[in-house]
């Protein structure tokens, strides 16, 4: 029975896509070994910023919304890994419209919610930044939290929404395809919902980074005056001197060789902030889901509105081995991105996991410490003791 429904899908393959060609084979290789991989990182880098994440809130760290926006990123992202190894270790022979239609849904949802999570986290910057003092009357934990269950609650109702009866065809789950299940208006409308909040973010955080770059600017110029200030102070200081001593004298050059070095430079300002640092920021947040989404939804239009499951040309076929494989690998990386721009970027999300490394690592140390304390003494009793045998 097993191989009947192996031989049926792979028949339904090679119509989708030609599975005879050595090329396509490889790539449909890459997603078999690469997705159980990404998966399980995806769920284990997720899974430690939920728990650090929700016990930073335990601990009634603030800004509580920010925390709380970074754990939903995380859950998020954190469900898409769990969808994405259930679609690969699901028996093939169990497989249906119905399974098809909840591992899709769990996909779609999960990364719906992502999407418009990362939008809340720019929408909740912006305001920190921009709006600094009204922040705590506009976003409070309570707020937070209705717009993240408002995130769930879309993301969940487009995804699920071929397990309610709007899908296309499958063929009873054995090729399960977003571009198969859904219909064209489904994928378009998918579509529209994963790009307003990337717009959203590009927006604010372009607006952020003109804001960074105008601060960092002025606290230049102002370092530039202050400096040119004392180096006036300093040259009024040296002739005030010399007129002191001699009116026609001028002020000696400065002195070279050794003397040179030891002499003392200019004030600078320490902690001036890098352009560079704002401008990094920035392209990695609005990158992260430009960079591995984006050609998936791109490509995803172009199939639904070019070509459909019984168009069997080069072109139609090579958009589903692109939207099958590697696409679908570019995607779920950004679910293993997420957690490393969004929360270890987070300077108190960062110094939160540095302090209870060092906690865990010193306990560590403590218990081996212990253990081979305990051991060495054990060790000198039984000497002793063998020693006060033989004496006996």
């Amino acid at each position: 029975m097993d191989q009947i429904l192996l031989n049926r899908s792979s028949s339904i393959l090679n119509d989708t896509v030609d599975i005879n060609n050595s090329a396509v084979k490889k790539t449909l290789l890459l997603y078999d070994y690469f997705i159980p991989m990404i998966g399980i990182l995806i769920v284990i880098t997720n899974l430690a910023v939920v728990l650090s994440s929700g016990l930073l809130l335990k601990k009634g760290q603030e800004p509580r919304s920010t925390y709380l926006y970074l754990g939903n990123v995380a859950l998020t992202d954190f469900f898409t890994g769990i969808a994405v190894i259930f679609g690969q270790v699901f028996p093939i022979q169990y497989r249906d419209h119905y399974v098809c239609s909840l591992q899709i849904g769990m996909i779609v949802s999960s990364t719906l919610a992502s999407v418009l999570s990362v939008g809340l986290i720019a929408i909740d910057r912006f305001l920190y930044i921009i709006h600094g003092l009204k922040y705590q009357q506009w976003v409070y934990p309570q707020r937070a939290r209705l717009s993240i269950g408002f995130t769930w609650i879309v993301g969940g109702f487009i995804g699920f929404l071929p397990l309610m009866g709007w899908y296309g065809d499958t063929q009873n789950g054995k090729i399960c395809w977003f571009i198969l299940l859904a219909p064209k208006e489904l994928v378009l409308l998918t579509v529209i919902i994963g790009i307003i909040p990337i717009l959203v973010v590009i927006v604010l955080y372009l607006v952020i980074l003109f804001h960074a770059l105008k601060k960092i600017f002025q606290l230049q110029n102002l370092n530039k005056q202050s400096s040119n200030q004392q180096e006036e102070k300093i040259n009024n200081l040296r002739m005030f001197r010399g007129n002191a001593k001699n009116k026609g004298t001028r002020t000696p050059p400065p002195k070279k060789g050794f003397s040179r070095v030891f002499k003392k430079a200019p004030l600078k300002s320490v902690n001036t902030p890098s352009k560079w640092k704002a401008i990094k920021v920035v392209l990695f947040t609005t990158g992260s889901f430009i960079g591995t989404w984006s050609p998936y939804f791109i490509v995803s239009l172009l199939y639904v509105y070019k070509c459909d499951f019984n168009t069997e040309t080069k072109y139609c076929k090579n958009l589903r081995l692109l939207i099958a494989s590697p696409l679908a690998i570019l995607g779920f990386m950004n679910s293993f991105f997420n957690p490393i721009i969004y929360a270890w970027w987070h300077k108190g999300f960062r110094d939160f996991v540095k302090r209870r490394f060092k906690i865990f690592s010193k306990k560590e140390d403590s218990i081996t410490k212990s253990t081979s304390q305990t051991i060495s003494s054990k060790k000198n009793s039984m000497s002793s003791e063998i020693h006060l045998n033989v004496l006996n």
